[in-house]
């Protein structure tokens, strides 16, 4: 079941296969904008490993989250939230900038020149967590596989030229973004030399890379991403 919470987004045609698997076995999907509710839900989860990413904080969206400038994504096992994503339109270097002003021992790297283009649009993407009851079901793989398409085939995002992430490194977590869940790129992005970076690593983490797929690139590989759900 699509329980659909936001004021004008909806889900495209294409990721009609994510949303026949999670009913399949046995999820809801809400696609909503109350970031209110995300905050505490991963603020409040012991399950949660990281600190809350403050660019999906109420105080830090204000209207930026309303006209389907930002989303966010539950999967529900009956009435308990058990996954979450969420996503907004916002540039590599003003994520940068903002890290930098929230954390200032921040020692960022230069961005890639497709990161920092004046003439693409970004759509960057956090705050994902699968409950530890219900890992080993590809939950956090296909709800970013919906996040993609959403971002990508919605006629709301004609214009989105890139999907990016921030994500901590180690042995597995590149391998993970690249292989699992289909961005086309990762490198190095940022170290703190304290850890803990909001949505992204704890205290123990230092090295954060940046991951992106440009629309081609993650639309044309559709066609194997699907096979893996026949």
């Amino acid at each position: 079941m699509i329980d659909n919470k936001h004021s004008f987004l909806q889900i495209p045609s294409t990721a009609l296969y994510l949303m026949n698997y999670f009913e399949s076995i046995g999820y809801d999907v809400v696609l909503h904008e109350n970031w209110e509710e995300l905050g505490t839900i991963l603020t409040e989860s012991s399950d949660y490993p990281y600190p809350m990413d403050p660019s999906f904080t109420p105080s830090y969206l204000g209207e930026l989250g309303k006209g389907a400038t930002a989303f966010a994504l539950y999967l529900k096992k009956g009435d308990e939230v058990v996954a979450t994503y969420a996503a907004k339109s916002h540039r590599p270097r003003t994520i940068a900038d903002n890290l930098y002003e929230f954390y200032p021992n921040l020692e960022v790297q230069t961005l890639p020149e497709i990161l920092d283009r004046e003439d693409m649009d970004y759509y960057y993407s956090s705050c994902q967590w699968v409950h530890t009851d219900h890992l080993g079901k590809k939950l956090g793989v296909s709800l970013d596989l919906l996040k993609k398409h959403i971002i990508f085939d919605s006629p709301q995002f004609q214009n989105v030229d890139v999907n990016f992430a921030i994500h901590k490194i180690n042995d597995s977590m590149k391998s993970y973004h690249l292989s699992k869940l289909f961005y086309s790129n990762s490198e190095s992005f940022a170290i703190k030399k304290d850890g803990g970076v909001g949505g992204a690593g704890s205290e123990e983490d230092r090295e954060y890379n940046i991951v992106w797929t440009v629309k081609e690139s993650f639309q044309s590989k559709v066609s194997e991403i699907k096979a893996t759900y026949n």
